[in-house]
């Protein structure tokens, strides 16, 4: 394993999906510099793969445009496994913000 992704960088890229969720851009996704293209691309590539999320071929797209190449299910677990993606934990802390974002916005 090349690197262990920690509470803080999952929790921060949690926060983004959720956000993105309600407010989807993929230049968002393209642009930004917070979170490590490989970080980013697995996570898109999830997020693609659940039937919660949405936004499937869009993410399909961010992930190959990330990745520069097809991106397979084999790719995905490779890649998962090098950064330490935990993807119950991802799963789980994605939907509790997003959850959080959308009782936020009905208290407004």
């Amino acid at each position: 394993m090349v690197c262990d992704m920690d509470k803080q960088t999952l929790d921060s890229l949690a926060r983004f999906c959720a956000a993105q969720r309600y407010a989807f851009d993929i230049r968002v996704w393209l642009s930004q510099r917070v979170f490590d293209t490989k970080v980013l691309a697995v996570a898109a590539k999830f997020l693609s793969m659940t039937s919660w999320y949405g936004h499937e071929e869009e993410l399909t797209q961010i992930c190959e445009r990330l990745h520069a190449g097809v991106v397979t299910r084999e790719w995905f677990d490779q890649e998962a496994d090098a950064i330490g993606f935990d993807m119950g934990n991802f799963s789980a802390t994605t939907r509790y913000r997003f959850a959080k974002i959308s009782a936020d916005s009905e208290k407004l």
